[in-house]
């Protein structure tokens, strides 16, 4: 097995690597989970007993409901295909998921339906190598954009999203799924905000090198704020955070209207909007 380091991968790899031979994607090092001595590693799932555990693992995140999601016939289609689902390991077992789908529209691009991982490896960097191993996948086989869609209520969600990976959030789709039954987002609209991660851009290959990025490189032309804890706010009071989650909605779609979209995220002041017609934001900031 082959395992690299961010570091050693340059912005644009020089050939494409066959990352159906290159089994092992990505090590997470120093700042990534280790148990018993062992480094978690991502790549992408093989035989039918990971796809199973793969369901396993969207389940526990999500509730027994979300079991359609990642079905081991839907997972075993999707790699024949050529579609990548990958998986982050902590020794033998499975900590985490990415599944993800090739999309026409907007030109050939990866659309990232699902990333989770478990709780007991939450905070630990997992997240972040499983998105690192599915740019690589994507500069391996000539894809130049990956898009998901995240709840805009989640300020850690956001964060993570627009300022570490240095996503560009582009569109708000409100009540996108429509009602949901999972244990995330039962009794609550599904609104979410889409995503465009141009994997080899300047941009993108400043935050994935961990260059740090102080959330000032663009002219910020409108802060939209949101709860810094909306989960708790669930919790303690529905109504306001249904109220809360109206209101932010109103805002995100007034900016977007207006030809705006989102840069950054700050957990203090929320969404950083910016004229879409900034130059090349996604290649130069």
């Amino acid at each position: 097995m082959i395992a690299h380091k961010p570091e050693t991968l340059g912005c644009v790899p020089q050939t494409k690597r066959d990352l159906w031979a290159v089994r092992t994607l990505r090590a997470v090092g120093t700042t990534g989970v280790a148990t018993n001595g062992s480094s978690v590693h991502c790549r992408l799932l093989d035989d039918r007993r990971e796809l199973e555990d793969a369901g396993r693992v969207i389940a526990e995140i999500w509730g027994e409901q979300a079991t359609a999601l990642a079905s081991p016939e839907l997972l075993r289609a999707y790699l024949h295909y050529g579609n990548p689902v990958l998986g982050a390991f902590d020794g033998p077992s499975l900590c985490g998921v990415s599944i993800g789908f090739l999309a026409p529209r907007d030109d050939i691009h990866l659309h990232s339906h699902i990333t989770g991982v478990r709780s007991s490896h939450q905070r630990s960097g997992v997240g972040f190598a499983l998105k690192l191993a599915q740019r690589d996948w994507c500069l391996a086989n000539g894809i130049d954009v990956v898009t998901w869609t995240f709840d805009p209520m989640l300020s850690r969600n956001a964060y993570f999203n627009l300022r570490k990976l240095a996503g560009v959030a582009d569109a708000f789709l409100p009540d996108f799924y429509g009602e949901m039954a999972d244990a995330l987002n039962r009794g609550e609209r599904s609104d979410r905000l889409q995503v465009r991660w141009r994997v080899g851009s300047e941009r993108v290959c400043r935050a994935v090198q961990s260059t740090p990025r102080n959330g000032e490189s663009v002219d910020v032309e409108r802060w939209v704020p949101i709860p810094e804890d909306y989960a708790d706010l669930r919790r303690r009071d529905l109504a306001a955070a249904c109220s809360a989650r109206r209101a932010t909605a109103e805002r995100l779609e007034e900016a977007f209207a207006e030809g705006l979209v989102i840069a950054d995220f700050d957990p203090t002041r929320g969404y950083g909007f910016v004229p879409s017609t900034v130059n090349a934001i996604e290649e130069t900031t």
